[in-house]
Protein backbone atom coordinates (compact mmCIF):
# COMPACT_ATOMS: atom_id res chain seq x y z
CA UNK A 1 0.00 0.00 0.00
CA UNK A 2 1.34 3.44 -0.65
CA UNK A 3 1.25 5.77 2.17
CA UNK A 4 2.89 8.41 0.50
CA UNK A 5 0.75 11.32 -0.99
CA UNK A 6 1.01 12.54 -4.67
CA UNK A 7 2.34 15.78 -4.74
CA UNK A 8 1.65 16.08 -8.29
CA UNK A 9 -2.31 15.70 -8.01
CA UNK A 10 -2.15 18.36 -4.73
CA UNK A 11 -0.06 21.07 -6.69
CA UNK A 12 -1.99 24.16 -7.42
CA UNK A 13 -0.50 27.14 -9.91
CA UNK A 14 1.04 27.12 -12.53
CA UNK A 15 4.97 26.33 -13.25
CA UNK A 16 7.19 29.00 -14.23
CA UNK A 17 7.75 27.78 -17.54
CA UNK A 18 3.42 28.05 -18.24
CA UNK A 19 3.97 31.79 -16.78
CA UNK A 20 6.93 32.54 -19.05
CA UNK A 21 5.30 31.59 -22.17
CA UNK A 22 2.04 33.28 -21.40
CA UNK A 23 3.61 36.51 -20.77
CA UNK A 24 6.02 35.98 -23.82
CA UNK A 25 2.11 35.41 -25.85
CA UNK A 26 0.45 38.50 -24.31
CA UNK A 27 3.77 40.57 -25.61
CA UNK A 28 3.36 39.34 -29.17
CA UNK A 29 -0.07 40.29 -29.07
CA UNK A 30 0.75 43.77 -27.75
CA UNK A 31 3.19 44.54 -29.89
CA UNK A 32 1.12 43.67 -33.34
CA UNK A 33 -1.74 45.63 -31.92
CA UNK A 34 0.70 48.48 -31.15
CA UNK A 35 2.00 48.50 -34.35
CA UNK A 36 -2.08 48.41 -36.17
CA UNK A 37 -2.63 50.76 -34.25
CA UNK A 38 0.56 53.45 -35.15
CA UNK A 39 0.05 52.69 -38.79
CA UNK A 40 -4.18 53.41 -38.04
CA UNK A 41 -3.46 56.94 -36.99
CA UNK A 42 -1.37 57.23 -40.33
CA UNK A 43 -4.55 56.25 -42.32
CA UNK A 44 -7.11 58.44 -40.84
CA UNK A 45 -4.47 61.22 -41.67
CA UNK A 46 -4.28 60.44 -45.38
CA UNK A 47 -7.93 60.14 -45.23
CA UNK A 48 -8.62 63.31 -43.99
CA UNK A 49 -6.24 64.89 -46.25
CA UNK A 50 -8.12 63.36 -49.31
CA UNK A 51 -11.29 64.93 -47.52
CA UNK A 52 -9.84 68.12 -47.49
CA UNK A 53 -8.55 67.92 -50.26
CA UNK A 54 -12.42 67.26 -52.11
CA UNK A 55 -13.42 70.53 -50.21
CA UNK A 56 -10.94 72.48 -52.14
CA UNK A 57 -11.32 71.23 -55.32
CA UNK A 58 -15.10 71.60 -54.81
CA UNK A 59 -14.46 75.07 -53.44
CA UNK A 60 -12.09 75.57 -56.76
CA UNK A 61 -14.38 74.59 -59.25
CA UNK A 62 -17.70 77.00 -57.84
CA UNK A 63 -14.73 79.73 -57.70
CA UNK A 64 -14.45 78.67 -61.53
CA UNK A 65 -18.25 78.16 -62.30
CA UNK A 66 -18.61 82.34 -61.31
CA UNK A 67 -15.37 83.93 -61.86
CA UNK A 68 -13.68 81.97 -65.26
CA UNK A 69 -11.40 81.32 -64.02
CA UNK A 70 -9.29 79.33 -60.60
CA UNK A 71 -7.98 81.95 -57.79
CA UNK A 72 -4.50 82.50 -57.72
CA UNK A 73 -3.99 81.47 -54.06
CA UNK A 74 -5.41 79.60 -52.03
CA UNK A 75 -5.97 82.47 -49.49
CA UNK A 76 -8.03 83.68 -51.99
CA UNK A 77 -10.78 81.23 -51.00
CA UNK A 78 -10.25 81.90 -47.34
CA UNK A 79 -10.20 85.73 -47.04
CA UNK A 80 -11.85 86.73 -50.37
CA UNK A 81 -14.92 84.58 -50.79
CA UNK A 82 -14.82 82.77 -47.46
CA UNK A 83 -15.56 79.76 -49.19
CA UNK A 84 -13.04 77.83 -46.83
CA UNK A 85 -12.39 78.06 -43.19
CA UNK A 86 -9.06 79.76 -41.99
CA UNK A 87 -6.39 76.53 -41.93
CA UNK A 88 -8.15 74.98 -44.81
CA UNK A 89 -5.22 75.23 -46.56
CA UNK A 90 -2.98 73.02 -44.66
CA UNK A 91 -2.87 68.96 -44.86
CA UNK A 92 -3.28 66.70 -41.58
CA UNK A 93 0.56 66.82 -41.16
CA UNK A 94 0.42 70.89 -40.89
CA UNK A 95 1.77 71.57 -44.29
CA UNK A 96 0.10 74.11 -46.62
CA UNK A 97 -1.05 72.05 -50.02
CA UNK A 98 0.71 73.01 -53.33
CA UNK A 99 -1.42 74.54 -55.51
CA UNK A 100 -1.42 75.78 -58.67
CA UNK A 101 -4.14 77.38 -60.88
CA UNK A 102 -2.85 76.39 -63.72
CA UNK A 103 -3.40 72.32 -64.34
CA UNK A 104 -0.46 70.20 -65.41
CA UNK A 105 0.57 69.47 -69.27
CA UNK A 106 -1.28 66.86 -71.20
CA UNK A 107 -3.97 66.59 -68.23
CA UNK A 108 -8.08 66.40 -69.49
CA UNK A 109 -9.90 70.12 -69.14
CA UNK A 110 -11.57 69.25 -65.92
CA UNK A 111 -8.15 69.54 -64.16
CA UNK A 112 -7.48 72.97 -64.44
CA UNK A 113 -5.49 73.03 -61.57
CA UNK A 114 -2.94 71.34 -59.59
CA UNK A 115 -3.53 70.56 -55.62
CA UNK A 116 -0.99 68.49 -53.92
CA UNK A 117 -0.23 67.27 -50.37
CA UNK A 118 3.42 66.24 -49.33
CA UNK A 119 2.12 63.65 -47.35
CA UNK A 120 3.53 61.75 -44.36
CA UNK A 121 7.38 62.69 -45.29
CA UNK A 122 6.49 65.99 -45.71
CA UNK A 123 8.68 66.20 -48.89
CA UNK A 124 7.00 67.11 -51.91
CA UNK A 125 7.99 64.62 -55.58
CA UNK A 126 8.13 61.81 -53.80
CA UNK A 127 5.82 58.79 -53.53
CA UNK A 128 3.98 59.33 -50.35
CA UNK A 129 2.37 62.63 -52.48
CA UNK A 130 -1.24 62.90 -52.23
CA UNK A 131 -2.68 64.60 -55.51
CA UNK A 132 -6.40 65.44 -55.83
CA UNK A 133 -6.66 64.20 -59.17
CA UNK A 134 -5.05 60.60 -58.35
CA UNK A 135 -6.96 60.40 -54.74
CA UNK A 136 -10.29 60.82 -56.86
CA UNK A 137 -9.80 58.01 -59.46
CA UNK A 138 -8.87 55.42 -56.72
Amino acid sequence: MNTRPNTRLHARGFSLLELTLVIAIMGVLMAVAAINLIGGADDAKVETTKASMKVIKDSLQQYHTRNNAFPPTLQTLIAGTGALQQGSDLDSWDQPFYYNPVGRNGAPKEQGFTLISAGPDNQMSTEDDIDIWIALAR
